[in-house]
């Protein structure tokens, strides 16, 4: 055979090759050659009008990929061996269009990513065929992960690990008997896993029940921990600038670095008759002094408040003999037995208490307790950054598996309601990097030697309903205020340091007492301006607001696009929280300053006096002459909208998530914008099908920008925490570092201490 002859019969091998191949692969084009609808779509094969569920759709039975298949079948039909149009056509492409997408892969009901951009064909069909043909709601199901395995294991559950985190005051009770102690008797035995299961379920309903009130109240308890953290750098601020300029006594620069400690316990609690003997006998010891003498009020204090056990730990360390009982004077009296008129001899003025070897004793206890409670406080990092990992480990998945599956709407939902769980992660961020500890006993452990309490504070507390259903989450004497109030606790005790030591005697003559100008300092600057709130209300709003705007986004953005059941959720559950946000303000930020501009706002406005600014207080409810009040009418309103907001956030939050994870937002209802809930909405286009060319877009455009950026920030705002706690721990320790240090002392106690016979001098005053 010649070359001429073979080169033909190569050409003819490959032209039947290819023609063999074309035809292969085109033969679903003939439109002439299928038997039935299931010939040519194998997925309708089979189809019943309702889908393979044992439950009733109303009760989560339904199917949406089961929808679209009866969507896809009525909008087709079997014509003389072809596939042909049948009115009403739901879907955007042709028959063969169709066929060929089919034959990729991309058949639009169940349709998955497969690295094509196009995807597959939309079903799109009236709201009113959804509504007639498949109503009810779908179940999730444990075979797709993204339905609900997903968001629980990924977000919702390490969000239940953070809120345990949370410092709170009370908790559900679990019986003490089902921890029976008795274990010698047979019935014991049979009992206890009764009890095992009895008390695990209470704690379960305890979790449950902290976790809604974290995400109902989580925007008063953000301000209020900013609140808070504001307070401690100011104070921290204040004392290191007092020290450098030796303004501060060494008790006052103590005082305050425990109220930094201990201002979140309540202030005003029950009197013990055991604690006022103790003051009782405690000031039947003092020592008095002609000359310089210990001054007593008619004011009664509070015998079981935790700021007379600081006053009394520091009452040995004293600079001055007291202006009260347990109040040491800050500055140098004049000698009451001089009779000279504006005197200002310097032998009459008092001389600081001399720094004994009992004394500087003293001093180093003192700075022991402060260390002991700073360090016996959680560490940030083992209890809140360790757990961040993991949670955004599971953005990460997230993220991922978006990237590998794009137009997945579950993967993507799944997404958004792990950014707004976020908000549990900021609530422990911010509950962390306070300074004043958590649990009260630490300083209960410090006034110990002090206080003989021989009763258990539990037994101590009035029983009703509520204290038997929800007790002390701590058992001690002290108790901790709620999140949401810590803030306004940490003023108040400062307010109680300035008002105590406010005046002062006057400096280098006799006469009457004046305005100490350190204490009056740390008043304005602890009454926070309006600049000093617009900082703490942006970072809470900033905090609030960034999981919600990309929680949102992505819903939004998760066709249908639109807003609808998932992102209306989000909605109004920032609306619920800015609202709290206000009457946060309106009840704890207090009247502003007095000035000329809107003076009936302001401190001692008209509304001041009608206690518009002090809505929270219920006392005007319980008598019959003051119930019909103005401040009645402010009380009423503002529980009545906590109360709604509350209620309001725990529907959205714990519900909504609840839909969720269920599958009740998987329903006709969902698949169209709220705005055509309440408006005729039978011809509504709502899409069915999966895996379309808008879903891949939004994935690549939204989904994944707003899951790596909700990732950066959660660890952004970790590790801000993480260093602005670490900086004020430092910062602390410095000062109590500097406790007893001479060279921190005050003038007037340096120059006493210089004085060559001051010793003697000061000896023969304290006797």
């Amino acid at each position: 055979m010649g070359d001429h002859s073979r080169t033909r019969l190569y050409q003819l091998l490959l032209f039947t090759s290819v023609f063999s191949i074309l035809a292969s692969s085109t033969v679903w084009k003939g439109q002439g050659n299928y038997t039935s609808l299931s010939d040519a779509f194998v997925q309708l094969a089979n189809l019943t009008l309702l889908p393979a569920s044992n439950r009733e759709p109303s009760g989560g039975g339904q199917n949406l990929t089961h929808c679209c298949l009866l969507a896809v079948n009525a909008s087709l039909e079997w014509l003389n061996g072809s596939v042909v149009e049948k009115a009403p056509y739901y879907l955007n492409a042709s028959v063969d269009d169709l066929l060929a997408a089919t034959k990729a892969g991309q058949f639009p009901c169940g349709a998955v990513w497969d690295g094509n951009s196009v995807g597959a064909p939309i079903v799109e069909v009236p709201y009113a065929w959804v509504e007639e043909t498949c109503p009810g709601w779908q179940l999730s199901t444990s075979g797709i992960e993204s339905q609900w395995l997903s968001p629980f294991v990924g977000f919702l559950l390490p969000a239940v690990v953070f809120c345990l985190t949370i410092p709170r005051r009370r908790k559900l009770t679990v019986w003490h008997q089902l921890f029976v102690p008795d274990l010698s008797r047979a019935i014991s035995w049979l009992l206890a896993p009764l009890a095992m299961i009895l008390a695990g379920m209470c704690a379960i309903c305890d979790t449950i029940c902290w976790l809604a009130m974290c995400f109902a109240f989580a925007s008063p308890m953000l301000l209020s921990g900013f609140y808070e953290a504001y307070l401690d750098y100011i104070i921290i601020n204040f004392l290191k600038e007092k020290t450098e300029n030796f303004r501060l006594t060494l008790d006052m620069r103590c005082r305050l670095l425990f109220v930094v400690l201990c201002g979140n316990l309540d202030l005003e609690v029950k009197i013990r008759e055991s604690d006022r003997q103790f003051m009782e006998w405690n000031t039947m010891h003092q020592n008095g002094n002609e000359h310089w003498p210990n001054f007593t009020t008619k004011t009664e204090q509070n015998p079981s408040s935790p700021w007379t056990h600081v006053q009394t730990l520091l009452y040995p360390i004293r600079t001055y003999r007291d202006s009260d009982i347990f109040t040491p004077r800050q500055w140098p009296l004049h000698d009451e037995e001089c009779l000279v008129a504006n005197c200002t001899d310097l032998k009459c003025k008092e001389t600081p208490i001399p720094r004994s070897p009992r004394l500087l004793r003293d001093i180093g206890r003192t700075k022991t307790r402060l260390r002991t409670m700073l360090a016996c406080q959680y560490s940030f990092g083992a209890t809140i950054g360790c757990p961040i990992v993991f949670f955004l480990g599971a953005f990460v998945f997230a993220i991922v598996t978006i990237l590998s599956n794009l137009g997945d709407n579950d993967t993507s939902l799944a997404l958004a309601f792990g950014m707004w769980y976020m908000i549990i992660p900021h609530l422990s961020i911010v509950s962390g990097l306070l300074l004043a500890g958590n649990n009260p006993n630490t300083f209960e452990g410090v006034v110990a030697h002090e206080f003989g309490d021989t009763e258990d504070p539990q037994a101590l507390e009035e029983k009703h309903f509520g204290t038997r259903l929800f007790e002390l989450a701590y058992n001690s004497r002290y108790k901790p205020a709620w999140l949401w109030l810590r803030g306004r606790s940490k003023r108040d005790w400062v307010e109680k340091v300035w008002r105590t030591y406010k005046l002062r005697p006057p400096a280098g003559q006799k006469g009457e007492f004046v305005l100490d100008e350190d204490m009056d300092a740390l008043r304005r600057l602890t009454t926070l301006s309006i600049m000093g709130w617009a900082v703490v209300i942006s970072l809470t709003l900033l905090l609030m607001g960034v999981p919600f705007v990309l929680a949102f986004l992505t819903a939004f953005y998760t066709p249908q696009v639109g807003l609808s059941c998932r992102s209306l959720t989000f909605t109004v559950y920032a609306i619920t929280q800015i609202s709290q946000i206000v009457l946060w303000m309106w009840a704890f930020a207090g009247p502003p300053q007095q000035g000329k501009l809107l003076s009936f706002l302001r401190k001692g406005g008209v509304l001041d006096r009608k206690g518009f600014f002090t809505p929270t207080d219920t006392i005007t409810l319980w008598s019959r002459e003051t119930y019909f009040s103005l401040k009645s009418v402010w009380a009423i309103l503002w529980y009545s909208l906590a109360s709604t907001m509350g209620l309001g956030g725990v529907f959205t939050s714990i519900g909504g998530t609840m839909m969720q994870l269920m599958g009740v937002y998987r329903s006709g209802k969902c698949l169209i914008n709220a705005e055509w809930w309440t408006k005729p909405n039978g011809g509504v286009g709502v899409i069915i099908s999966s895996n379309y060319a808008l879903e891949i877009e939004d994935a690549n455009k939204y989904w994944a920008s707003c899951g790596i950026t909700a990732t950066m920030f959660l660890g952004v705002v970790a590790f801000c925490g993480w260093w602005y706690q670490r900086r004020l721990r430092d910062l602390f320790r410095e000062l109590v570092n500097d406790l007893g240090n001479p060279r921190t002392d005050r003038e007037d106690v340096k120059a006493t201490v210089a004085m060559p016979n001051g010793k003697k001098e000061s000896a023969s005053v304290s006797s």
